[in-house]
């Protein structure tokens, strides 16, 4: 019934949820030897996998992990499809390789069965409890609790099993850490529940719950980790990429992370509210892109985060061009990776950034220095003239070529 991934629809075969896809499509890219190296928070905003530090093979991993997700493949048919893909082929078995922190050459362990069972499971679960935790936000009037349940796991974790019917408000500061999953492996899940039950059966009194310091043997940093949950997995990374996008669109933006402000851009210019933007028939304006390091001092400005306002449709005849959410997607590609030139002339300066793959396009910026803010001027297929005559504009500064 409906083609957008946030818009509310009927299907017989409705697919994955669109939440959880979109979380996992709208992650960065994060290089690591280890695990422990890559905080939790950034588990959030990123897709990291140990012993990877090529962002091509990232990226083969990731699309990879968002097919399984989008088609609800099974683990064997994921581990047969990533065995199959000349790229990922090539990592797999035990290599020497060198510790980037160390600089010692240790033997590890690449890809195996056991591993890729692992970027699955974590991946996947992940994903699908971020979404839901954004459906949970979105739906609390009506379903104000969470009932904490165990999965379908042989042998329950003794400090899971004791949360097993733990009814709590859906604000409480409980679910900030208890949000499952909770570990390597874990599959407790939670449960919305109405008013009504949640009093009938009992609101549970938020139980105590210790915290243990967790040293992490390769940076020295001490954690605090509540007793129960696996270290690196005690954030909720549904409401961390919730509370991010919030802080964008209040325009709070100082203490957020890079990598928590890409992807919470990423969330909000792929939203169903982007697109009613896009077409001018939602009054506002949205944050749709971050301009990288570097850019603004280069363009005169002090903002880093790229708005859209409403009257972009109507000005510039978005549906003609076909200008949706996916090419604001585009434009956040482009600006880490694409073509991004300067253009100065009296009274105004625009940022020209030009795509590339299969579907190019150019993306004119407007800064507004005496606001300190950049504003989408325009966007239009990109054509090989077109891409020329930028270039030969009087005065045009490269940025990136």
């Amino acid at each position: 019934m409906t083609d957008h991934p946030d818009r509310p629809g009927y299907s017989f075969d409705p697919g994955p949820p669109p939440e959880a896809s979109r979380f996992l499509r709208n992650k960065g890219l994060r290089p690591s030897f280890s695990w422990l190296d890559v905080e939790p928070e950034e588990h959030a905003v990123a897709f990291a996998v140990a012993k990877v530090a090529e962002l091509d093979l990232l990226e083969a991993m990731r699309a990879e992990v968002q097919k399984a997700l989008d088609e609800g493949l099974p683990l064997a048919t994921f581990q047969k499809n990533w065995r199959a893909n000349p790229r990922l082929a090539e990592w797999w078995g035990r290599r020497v390789m060198e510790d980037p922190l160390t600089g010692e050459m240790v033997e590890v362990q690449l890809g195996s069965p056991r591993r890729l069972k692992t970027i699955y499971d974590a991946n996947l679960r992940t994903a699908r409890a971020a979404g839901q935790w954004e459906r949970i936000e979105r739906t609390k009037g009506a379903f104000p609790f969470l009932e904490y349940t165990l999965g379908a796991s042989e042998q329950h974790r003794p400090h899971h099993a004791d949360k097993e019917g733990l009814i709590l408000p859906v604000d409480s500061p409980f679910w900030d850490e208890w949000m499952p999953p909770n570990g390597w492996g874990c599959k407790c899940k939670v449960r919305p529940v109405t008013r009504r039950e949640a009093e009938r059966r009992g609101i549970s009194a938020t139980p105590d719950i210790p915290d243990r310091k967790v040293v992490n043997k390769r940076t020295g940093d001490v954690q605090l980790v509540p007793v129960g949950i696996d270290p690196g997995w005690q954030r909720n990374p549904g409401k961390l990429r919730r509370q991010a996008a919030e802080g964008l669109l209040r325009d709070r933006l100082e203490a957020a992370p890079e990598a928590v402000v890409r992807a919470a851009v990423k969330d909000i210019a792929t939203s169903w509210a982007a697109e009613r933007v896009l077409k001018g028939t939602s009054p506002g304006a949205v944050p749709v892109a971050v301009l990288p390091d570097g850019l603004p001092e280069a363009a005169g400005v002090k903002a880093r985060v790229v708005r859209m306002t409403s009257s972009y449709g109507d000005k510039f005849e978005a549906k003609k061009r076909r200008v949706t959410t996916g090419t604001l997607l585009i434009l956040s590609e482009a600006l880490q990776t694409g073509s991004v030139l300067i253009e100065r002339r009296a009274g105004r300066t625009d940022i020209h950034v030009m795509s590339a793959g299969s579907e190019p396009w150019v993306f004119v910026l407007k800064v507004m220095a005496e606001t300190a803010e950049v504003w989408i001027r325009t966007i239009y297929p990109l054509k090989p003239a077109r891409r020329k005559a930028i270039r030969a504009i009087p005065g045009i500064e490269v940025f990136r070529d």
